[in-house]
């Protein structure tokens, strides 16, 4: 069993409900097919808190200290996904979760 984390745009959250990260991890598509051999436990799923995103870090060292082995920033991040513009700040949330959480982070879920 893999346990992840879900970070998601605090903007897009106001328009998406989720549904096609559920899908992705439900149906092992995306970059959740790697895993779709595996139980998948889903630890939480945050928001980052709006721009820069700062927010996520603290949720995501709480997610981590609750046992997820895995981080995603969701698609809404790394896409201009439900619209423009696309997260400024993915990478740099990335880079600051791997540093500061110690655990693997992977861009997009669908």
């Amino acid at each position: 069993m893999v346990k992840i984390g879900l970070v998601r745009c605090e903007m897009a959250s106001r328009s998406c409900p989720g549904t096609s990260c559920f899908k992705a991890i439900k149906n092992g598509t995306g970059t959740l097919e790697e895993f779709k051999d595996e139980d998948i436990d889903i630890i939480g799923m945050v928001t980052c808190g709006g721009c820069p995103g700062r927010d996520s870090i603290r949720q995501v060292r709480e997610m981590v200290r609750r046992g997820a082995e895995v981080i995603f920033l969701c698609t809404c991040t790394i896409k201009p996904i439900p619209n423009p513009p696309k997260c400024p700040y993915a990478e740099e949330i990335a880079e600051a979760i791997r540093n500061m959480c110690d655990v693997r982070v992977i861009m997009g879920t669908h």
